[in-house]
Formats: structure tokens, C-alpha cells, sequence
């Protein structure tokens, strides 16, 4: 949910051009495993981690790797099949700089990557519609740091504050760069401070509250029916969002089930080109008194994603036309029912082919149509090609194929497009 930056000094080395030695690989996994040892959020499960990928280095899994990239990809794979948990992962960096300049480069780099996301996603609020029938819709792909998009959410909660009803998009939502950002906007929707949820941190043996705020700027939600669209994608911060709403009966959740990624990460230098996001804190629902990790946040309405927005659209006009008693707007809202109904989103069936990788175990097709799910579009193997056919709306189509847990672009499609910072396929459907 939020990443905090700390620099540890730990073991001085540089790994040249993306090439690991033995005793690199050794080093390395013994400052991760001691990261794990005295951060990670259940002591249990990172001692197995520990004696899993020990074994896997005294046994020789790890020898034939020479790339950087590929041993913190193979180290990922190997802690997340014992934790299974998302938010932990290994990175990589390739760094000519200096050890004394190694605070203030990484520093701009993070400034420079912030901007770029929030500007790309237009601070929290990619887009902002009011919808057939007086239906608000919010696009949030991100909660960004509350200093700099408290403007944004204010906007859009007063751009919406006259409708009838509310759709928050969370389908592409990846996580929140800032705890205090869905408290912030949940305010909105409470007439009253409300206990949202609690962060317990495991290395202080301290647990902090988070509530909605008793004043907010501008009108509140609060009397009005909210619906909450998720998909296979939706993670971290997204899945809070939606957990917190729908466990507090504030919203019904219509899509698919999430990822489930619950618990807050910090990201920890091991050495000058490895790094790990470590969960430190666990989530926890002050009625559930558990979290969504693991499992994902069940929908109350199951629906694709690519048709849970109208999924939603068409339930909200129809609870509000059974919960009227005024004839002229049942009127308007059987005409507006009629009219979105009309218009049901239609796909075309697109094949995506792969050639070669005949040794992968698995390989996936991720994009726009599926709201880049990292798993929700299996490829089947055809000799040496994989395959695989996927519905999708008219228009531009960004989309990757994931081999074996890593994404890659089409070789056979020159056309690519960029998107918050990845390069992507481009493929346009007529």
C-alpha cells in the first residue's frame, strides 16, 4: 500500500553489467533473509522462507545464473511460493553511480517516477463522468500522496456530489502511495468518524488506527447508494478501498475477485543493485478482524471485468427505480434503464498468437481487455506457438505477454504504446 525507502548499510558491492558471481548470490541472499528474519510481518512463514531458498542455494538451483535480473526474478518466484504473498519481491538495478551519491540519486529517481505516475494519472482521478440516468463515475487507478491530490479527490467528490448514485472504478487500481489518502476520500461517504481499519507493525508490537475524518472540504456522499467495480488486477490499496467499504455495508462490490495483497510494504536497500519490498505491517478490519490477504475481496456481484462498470451502471438505475415512489422519475429512470441496455458493451474476439518458448510452464496474455490481470487470460500451447482468443472492445488495445512470470512485449508487433512509464503493445481493433 505505501513504500517507504530505506537505505540499510549493509555488504558494499556492484554487480557489473548485470552479471552475479557465487559468493554475490550468497552475500545477497543472506542480507534478504535477514531483512526477513527481523521485518517481515509473520515470523513463521519467513523462517520457511529462509530454510526454502537456503536449500535451494546449497543444492545448486541458483548456479547457473549469471544476470542480476534473473536472480532477483528467481528469487521472487521462490519467497512468494512459500509466503504467497504478492507485495514481497526482489528488484534489481543496474547502477554505474558512486556509493556517496547512491542517497541523493535514488531520491530524484523516486521524485521523477512520483510525478511521472501521478501526472499520467491525472492525481488519483484518471477520469470523472456523470453517467446515463444521474450516475456518478470515478476512474481511480492509484492513491497518490494525500498533499498532492487532496485537490483532485475534492474536485471530483463535488463534481458528482448532485447524483443519484456512485460508481468508484478500482479496476486497474494498483495500490496507494500514502495511508492517509482512503481515509481522506472514504470521509466522504460516513456522517460520522467511522473506524476504518488498523496497521499492526510487527517490529514494534504497536498497532495504529485509521478513521474517517470528521470534516471534510465540500459536500459528503453519504446518503446515497455507492458501487465498487474490481477485477483480477485490483491490488493492494484498490482492495482496501473496496474491503473497508464493503465490510462497513457502505458499498456493493460488483466484478471480480482481487489479488489479494494486504499488508503494507517498505522497500529496503540490501546493497548498491539489490533491493526488497518487505510487508512489515498487516492489515486488519475492525469487524472482519482479518484482511483480504491470500484471498482477494469477494465481489457481492460477480461479473467480468470488461462488463461489471455496466453491470453496476444497469443495477444502480434499476435499485433506484424499485426504491422511487415519484412517477416522473421512475419515468426517467425506466427511459434511462431502456437506453443502457440499448448500448451494452459489444467485443470483438481477437487471437493473440506467441512463437516459441517451447520450455515455458506457463504464459499468459495481459491488457486493456482484462484490466492488465497478471492471470487472467491463459495461453494454450499449439506446437510451437502459444495461443490464445480474448474479447475486447473496439479501439486501442495495449497488451503484453506474461512467460513464466515476466512480461515481455509482442516480438512480432512493432507498434507499442507507453503508459505509466512500461512500454507496452499496441494493437488496434476495428
Amino acid at each position: 500500500m505505501r513504500a517507504l525507502f530505506l537505505i540499510l548499510t549493509v555488504l558494499i558491492f556492484r554487480v557489473s553489467y548485470g552479471q552475479i558471481t557465487y559468493t554475490q548470490k550468497q552475500e545477497t541472499i543472506g542480507s534478504i533473509l535477514k531483512v526477513l528474519e527481523t521485518r517481515y510481518v509473520f515470523p513463521e512463514v519467513a523462517r520457511n522462507m529462509q530454510s526454502f531458498v537456503l536449500k535451494n542455494l546449497q543444492s545448486g538451483k541458483y548456479d547457473s545464473i549469471t544476470s542480476g535480473n534473473e536472480f532477483a526474478f528467481r528469487l521472487t518466484r521462490d519467497l512468494q511460493e512459500i509466503s504467497k504473498d504478492l507485495h514481497l519481491r526482489i528488484e534489481f538495478t543496474e547502477s554505474d553511480n558512486t556509493v556517496a551519491n547512491k542517497d541523493t540519486n535514488e531520491n530524484i529517481s523516486q521524485e521523477v517516477w512520483m510525478n511521472q505516475i501521478l501526472s499520467e494519472n491525472n492525481y488519483g482521478i484518471k477520469s470523472k463522468k456523470i453517467l446515463e440516468g444521474n450516475i456518478g463515475y470515478l476512474e481511480i487507478p492509484m492513491f497518490g500522496p494525500i498533499e498532492q491530490c487532496a485537490d483532485t479527490l475534492i474536485s471530483a467528490m463535488q463534481f458528482i456530489a448532485g447524483t443519484s448514485a456512485l460508481i468508484l472504478d478500482l479496476r486497474s487500481c494498483r495500490g496507494s502511495l500514502d495511508e492517509n489518502t482512503i481515509p481522506f476520500l472514504c470521509s466522504y461517504f460516513f456522517a460520522v468518524p467511522t473506524h476504518l481499519f488498523d496497521f499492526y507493525t510487527r517490529e514494534t508490537n504497536t498497532t495504529k488506527q485509521f478513521w474517517t475524518y470528521a470534516w471534510v472540504p465540500g459536500k459528503r456522499y453519504f446518503e446515497k447508494p455507492v458501487y465498487v467495480l474490481t477485477s483480477s488486477r485490483t491490488f493492494s490499496g484498490g482492495e482496501e478501498l473496496a474491503y473497508d467499504l464493503q465490510h462497513t455495508n457502505r458499498a456493493i462490490i460488483v466484478g471480480e475477485v482481487t489479488r489479494g495483497g494486504a499488508n503494507p510494504t517498505e522497500l529496503v536497500a540490501i546493497n548498491p543493485n539489490f533491493r526488497i519490498s518487505v510487508p512489515y505491517m498487516r492489515s486488519v478490519n475492525p469487524v472482519t478482524q482479518t484482511n483480504w490477504e491470500g484471498t482477494g475481496v469477494l465481489p457481492n456481484i460477480q461479473a467480468k471485468s470488461n462488463i461489471a462498470l455496466y453491470t453496476a451502471h444497469v443495477k444502480a438505475l434499476n435499485s433506484l427505480y424499485e426504491k422511487s415512489s415519484d412517477d416522473k422519475l421512475r419515468l426517467k429512470l425506466a427511459v434511462a434503464i431502456k437506453k443502457v441496455e440499448a448500448n451494452k458493451p459489444r467485443f470483438r474476439q481477437i487471437r493473440f498468437k506467441l512463437n516459441g518458448y517451447e520450455n515455458a510452464k506457463e504464459v499468459f496474455v495481459s491488457g486493456t481487455f482484462n484490466s492488465w490481470s497478471p492471470n487472467g487470460s491463459p495461453m494454450e500451447k499449439d506446437g510451437n506457438t502459444w495461443v490464445a482468443t480474448v474479447e475486447t472492445e473496439p479501439g486501442k488495445t495495449g497488451y503484453k505477454f506474461i512467460v513464466d512470470g515476466q512480461w515481455i512485449t509482442d516480438p512480432n508487433n512493432p507498434r507499442t504504446m507507453i503508459e505509466n512509464g512500461y512500454e507496452n503493445s499496441l494493437l488496434v481493433v476495428e
